[in-house]
């Protein structure tokens, strides 16, 4: 019921210096930029690739649950917005569940729900449909075909969720939206056991993880924060070319080469601290399989 991951927001503290970086590491500028008086926060929206968005959010109050989230847990992913085409059914389903819809909106050309974190392992989550045919995105950044930017990413491709339990967190999220894991896994490296969930485009993905020890950094975050986005996934095609970029940035990251007990998934991957990417954890993966368009997924999901 879930159609495609279409975007994921970030709190920070400072719009245009987390713009600035976000232009310098990954070459992503913003097409649109608004002041909500409705939450309230200034925008900007970047392009990240192939239809798929990074929303910046700076609380201009220090009032309200923002404000307070940005004070209480620093810069961070904030809010995932997924896109729909029953967007009936899907809200009549998580109704039924008795899962809490926060707001529920129709314009002209979309409407939306907001979905409790507390039914989706504190991911805060916005449903959208689309209703204009002629849109091919949200309203405000329907402009972003006249100001084309081409990013260093090819795409949001993958959120990843830290749970407590994988497998209550994999039937809930079966039970709310109808997606199911084709892959489960476990990465020695990161002490994670994984389960990939593709969406219903198969091309955008829910990734839940749970740690397997109580020493690893994945651990440490949820004991520390608790369940919620962890580590945002985007696409590459050229994990040699964005390293050598990354390189001569002064920040702190690593690379799967430099990993010594990594094990290769069809992939070349590149990880950013948060404390050089305003409170983000970020994965770059170039995909080395001639054949399976996002391993991680698995052999057989997009067939």
């Amino acid at each position: 019921m879930l159609q495609s991951l279409r975007q994921i927001s970030m709190l920070v503290p400072d719009l245009q210096q987390a713009a600035n970086m976000y232009k310098d590491l990954l070459g992503m500028e913003p097409v649109f930029e608004d002041r909500s008086s409705q939450y309230p926060v200034d925008i900007k929206i970047l392009p990240a690739g192939n239809g798929t968005f990074i929303e910046l959010m700076q609380p201009i109050s220090d009032e309200g649950p923002i404000a307070r989230r940005l004070n209480n847990r620093g810069a961070s992913p904030y809010l995932l917005t997924f896109q729909t085409r029953c967007y009936d059914q899907l809200i009549s389903n998580l109704k039924s569940l008795d899962i809490q819809i926060t707001e529920e909106n129709q314009a002209l050309q979309t409407r939306h729900a907001f979905v409790h974190p507390k039914a989706t392992n504190s991911s805060f989550i916005r449903i959208v449909e689309i209703l204009d045919p002629a849109l091919d995105w949200l309203s405000e950044v329907n402009s972003f075909k006249e100001n084309t930017v081409f990013p260093r990413t090819c795409q949001l491709r993958q959120v990843a969720i830290l749970v407590n339990d994988l497998d209550q967190a994999i039937e809930k999220w079966e039970l709310m939206f109808g997606i199911v894991p084709t892959k489960r896994f476990h990465i020695s490296f990161t002490d994670l056991e994984i389960a990939v969930l593709p969406l219903g485009d198969n091309n955008t993905f829910i990734e839940l993880a749970q740690p397997t020890s109580v020493d690893s950094s994945p651990a440490r975050f949820l004991q520390r924060y608790g369940e919620g986005i962890y580590l945002t996934i985007f696409e590459i095609e050229d994990s040699l070319q964005l390293d050598e970029h990354l390189a001569g940035q002064n920040i702190r990251y690593t690379t799967s080469r430099r990993t010594d007990n990594y094990v290769n998934l069809g992939f070349n991957s590149i990880w950013i601290h948060p404390s050089s990417m305003g409170g983000a954890f970020v994965q770059l993966s170039q995909v080395l399989d001639p054949v399976n368009p996002w391993p991680p997924a698995g052999d057989d999901w997009f067939q």
